[in-house]
């Protein structure tokens, strides 16, 4: 008798609820790492459709294996079954370093948009960003920018962020004998672009800054969005022409600093761009490398971006800082041979990277910034997408319509069967 009621139970509870396995949650992040190939992409999917919370389940369920790995644990089976879900359901590569989630249809970053009350960061790039080979600024900015703990709160409270490729990364494999090879992109740019919740662009930031101007001029394009709401507007001339005027009296400043021009001459952007050659750029930029700092998160991820790199956190003068009045480190380590194999090269590399992102932020602000803010001055109605082509093509160089990026120019003699080109 009890055996019959038991059977009765069950058969209820299956014509009232449905079979019993139904009442059971399927537990998306265990299966996002699963060894089932299938298994774990039906996971990913699952939670990359839940939007930036789907991302937060995956993070606080791999949590403690995260900061194993930033701490130096080696990466296992298991560890790249969590990178690979974390940067499917983010949509960037090397996810775990900043835990963002990146929409990449714009349509739904409009309507996250219009629903937080927050500016849209876009990002226009050649290549994925969910990608290792995507485009060269955009590698950077998941290495020096987005990990960065100003930068990363900063994009996490008060940006919807969105990419979309712009064409793909040209790439090139270097091939060696003994079966070892390197490959490498070429070329390309990329751009990040505010815009509002209608899509249209408040201000744009063309290749890579350092993480204190990034953070500075994102600040001031959520002042001109909001300034725009409280007066009414659906327009940001106003904020073109006072920030291209601010970019070209920086730009001013800074040649005259140096005694490069006449301390009283009139200087338009046309004759700005006379004056400064690449000897003067890279004095200029030597005026603001004191402003670049990587953080202890980006320290640890480019030394990890090394093989050969020591892990941990790394130090180093800056020129015109009060360390930079003792010895400097490259000096100590010299004492001890040893280490100084070790790491010097890496201090070196820091000092060069400290270097190139110096000149890369003012020439990309003062230069191509001020030449896309003129563009959308005068540019009247035009969609995002039509707008970034013309940037591509006459501030980047790199049109759509040139299928080799520049790479294969008409007037260079190769002594190659057919230039080289294999269709």
């Amino acid at each position: 008798m009890k055996t019959f009621l038991v059977f009765a139970c069950l058969a209820a509870a299956t014509i009232i609820g449905g079979p019993l396995a139904s009442n059971t949650k399927t537990d998306w992040p265990a299966q996002a790492i699963s060894t089932d190939e299938k298994q774990a992409q039906e996971a990913w999917q699952h939670l990359r459709q839940s939007g930036p919370e789907g991302l937060e389940e995956l993070q606080d369920r791999y949590t403690k294996d995260v900061a194993a790995h930033r701490s130096g644990s080696a990466a296992d089976p298991r560890w790249k079954r969590i990178a690979a879900a974390l940067d499917h359901v983010g949509a960037q590569y090397d996810n775990y370093a900043a835990g963002l989630y990146w929409y990449t249809d714009l349509a739904q970053a409009q309507q996250a948009a219009r629903d937080s009350g927050k500016p849209i960061l876009s990002l226009r790039l050649l290549g994925r960003l969910d990608e290792d080979l995507s485009c060269a600024n955009s590698r950077f900015f998941r290495t020096t920018l987005y990990p960065s703990t100003e930068i990363n709160r900063l994009l996490r409270e008060n940006f919807i962020l969105h990419w979309e490729t712009f064409r793909p990364v040209p790439r090139v494999t270097i091939a060696f004998e003994d079966g070892r090879k390197l490959e490498r992109t070429i070329t390309g740019n990329s751009i990040h672009y505010i815009l509002d919740a209608e899509g249209r662009i408040i201000d744009a930031l063309p290749g890579l800054y350092s993480a204190t101007v990034f953070a500075d001029e994102l600040n001031k394009s959520r002042e001109a969005l909001q300034q725009a709401r409280a007066s009414g507007q659906k327009d940001y001339t106003a904020h073109y022409v006072a920030t291209e005027e601010r970019l070209l009296t920086a730009w001013t400043a800074d040649l005259k600093t140096l005694g490069l021009v006449p301390a009283k001459s009139p200087m338009t952007r046309e004759i700005l761009e006379r004056s400064t050659d690449d000897k003067k750029w890279r004095q200029i930029a030597g005026l603001h490398e004191r402003t670049i700092r990587f953080d202890p998160a980006v320290r640890t991820l480019i030394a990890g971006k090394d093989q050969d790199a020591p892990s941990g956190s790394f130090s180093f003068p800056l020129p015109g800082s009060k360390a930079a009045r003792y010895p400097s480190a490259e000096q100590a380590a010299g004492l001890a041979m040893t280490k100084s194999i070790v790491e010097i090269p890496m201090l070196s590399m820091f000092n060069r990277l400290t270097s190139s992102i110096a000149l890369d932020t003012v020439r990309n602000n003062y230069l191509l910034r001020t030449r896309i803010l003129g563009l959308l001055r005068n540019a009247g109605p035009m969609s995002l997408s039509d707008f970034n082509d013309q940037v591509y093509a006459e501030v980047f160089l790199t049109p759509r319509y040139d299928p080799w990026l520049g790479l294969n120019p008409n007037d260079v003699f190769t002594a190659i069967d057919n230039n080289g080109e294999v269709l």
